[in-house]
């Protein structure tokens, strides 16, 4: 009964949210000021956070209730544009910060595109919120001969040893600052995902680099 009210609730958010992005999207172009534009750039960053978290807890749920992850794959259209977006969704979303991208993928990928952007958005969101703020954030993906690989690298301090084995365990927070915290979904979603699509996301942590990998094999079939 609990994970179902919790996948009904996080259904049930989703209306009320979008309503308030609509708002601000119309709110943005009758501002006149800077300090405007700030409080709608908020209130959209607020709102993006708050969908993430929704889409989070739905996952959860999902999970628990038996259904794990589902996936939507498609060959035919290309993945670069998606998590172009997601990059450029979250420059916008975190001023004052710099992430790099680099993508090389020129194979067609059998994935669920959306899936593949929710992944890195956990992975990129998280980078941002834990790295380093005055060191860039790196994405690259790249497609090789059977496999493609996507990685989200940041400077900072390095994850504890004694963290790394639950990192991506639900509801798993560390030792960070409780307004960084969240939910502790992220990164327990992403290694769902790509579980799901029949890959792996592993981790390393040095005092010069945090880096999460994600590799997946390339696969011609349409299921």
């Amino acid at each position: 009964l609990r994970e179902q009210f919790i996948a009904v609730l996080g259904h049930d958010l989703r209306n009320p949210l979008a309503s308030i992005s609509a708002g601000a999207r119309i709110l943005d172009r009758s501002v006149q000021t800077d300090k405007e534009h700030q409080v709608i750039a908020m209130m959209q960053t607020t709102v993006m956070r708050m969908a993430g978290l929704i889409d989070n807890v739905l996952d959860l749920a999902r999970g628990r209730l038996g259904g794990g992850i589902g996936l939507d794959r498609d060959a035919a259209k290309p993945l670069e544009p998606v998590l172009m977006g997601v990059v450029d969704e979250l420059r916008l979303a975190s001023p004052g910060r710099v992430i790099e991208s680099d993508f090389k993928i020129d194979r067609t990928v059998n994935c669920d595109r959306s899936r593949i952007g929710q992944l890195l958005s956990n992975l990129l969101g998280n980078a941002l919120t834990h790295g380093a703020s005055n060191k860039p954030v790196v994405v690259h993906g790249e497609t090789r001969q059977d496999e493609f690989e996507l990685w989200v690298a940041n400077s900072g301090e390095p994850i504890p040893e004694k963290a790394m084995g639950k990192l991506f365990e639900p509801f798993f927070r560390g030792n960070a600052h409780a307004s960084r915290q969240g939910l502790g979904l992220g990164l327990y979603i992403a290694s769902q995902i790509a579980k799901a699509h029949g890959g792996e996301l592993t981790v390393s942590s040095t005092e010069e680099e945090t880096r999460f990998t994600f590799r997946m094999p390339l696969r011609t079939a349409t299921s």
